[in-house]
């Protein structure tokens, strides 16, 4: 029987920054019952981390994962990660950009959703507040089982190969029988090479738009939370907004704090003892 629940905190750099510093200590203060991994590539030195937290579990991978954004999405798109992580039910992704005020975990676990991240704005940021869909990744909750079965499912159309077609929505409007067959050697290869081979080749792709873009809609029965849930769960774009939606009480964490409206988050995360 699958465990139920881990928390895995992506690290890149043997030099966090100061405000990643205290999103890494904030995760074991607030998630410390559960099992937390840091995923770091092999080498990396961790002692500014063991500084703050002396002890806590690694799971190294091989350092290409970790190279640029792009492997980095595609690790978070690869069966190699998830099986990493196969004894649990679930998978909180817990990015050093993030921050996390309450321990609802095993709440949020019981709503058993595929997938939940903080809500998307269809201008980032901008005037128009218009939620477009849910899936940010930075601070996101997912079901292993789930996301490995997904992973056999979708023929990711790499918008970089088509000049006509760089909008990701415009490509899910391929269908019909020679896309069908596309798909079939799609899973074929991914039977060869244990891996999605549409993934793992593209020159261009964002981890999170495949789960809001390509599986929710494609695959059957594949719970997504809606935006009513998503904002009670995580805040990203739009902070401030999404607190007045929220009938002013705050989620139970966020992406991208210092990256849209530091000044809304400062007196929340100071209420925490961190100096901004």
């Amino acid at each position: 029987m699958a465990n139920k629940v881990c928390v895995v905190i992506p690290v890149h750099s043997a030099t966090p920054e100061y405000f990643e510093l205290i999103s890494f200590q904030q995760c074991f203060r607030v998630l410390g019952k559960h099992p937390i991994f840091v995923v770091a590539p092999h080498g990396l030195d961790l002692s500014a981390y063991k500084a703050l937290v002396p002890e806590f579990k690694v799971q190294y991978i091989d350092k290409k994962w970790m190279q640029s954004k792009l492997n980095y999405n595609k690790l978070k798109m690869s069966q190699y990660f998830y099986k990493l992580f196969q004894q649990y039910t679930y998978l909180l992704t817990y990015e050093l950009d993030a921050f996390v005020f309450a321990d609802e975990l095993d709440m949020w676990c019981d709503k058993d959703f595929d997938y939940i991240g903080a809500p998307w704005f269809s201008d980032i940021p901008g005037e128009d507040h218009n939620i477009i869909g849910v899936g940010n990744s930075g601070f996101s909750l997912r079901k292993v089982k789930t996301m490995q079965d997904s992973l056999k499912k979708v023929f990711y159309v790499d918008p970089t190969k088509f000049s006509a077609f760089r909008n990701q929505k415009l490509i899910m409007k391929f269908k019909g029988p020679i896309f069908k067959q596309l798909r079939k050697l799609s899973k074929l290869k991914s039977l060869l090479y244990k891996e999605n081979a549409t993934i793992q080749k593209a020159d261009f792709l964002f981890e999170d738009k495949i789960v809001f873009e390509f599986m929710a809609p494609g695959i059957a029965g594949f719970n997504l939370a809606p935006a009513d849930e998503a904002r009670k769960f995580s805040f990203e774009v739009n902070p401030e907004l999404l607190y007045e939606m929220n009938n002013s009480k705050l989620p139970m964490g966020c992406h991208a704090w210092w990256l849209y409206n530091l000044e809304f988050w400062k007196p929340f995360i100071e209420n925490y003892g961190y100096r901004l």
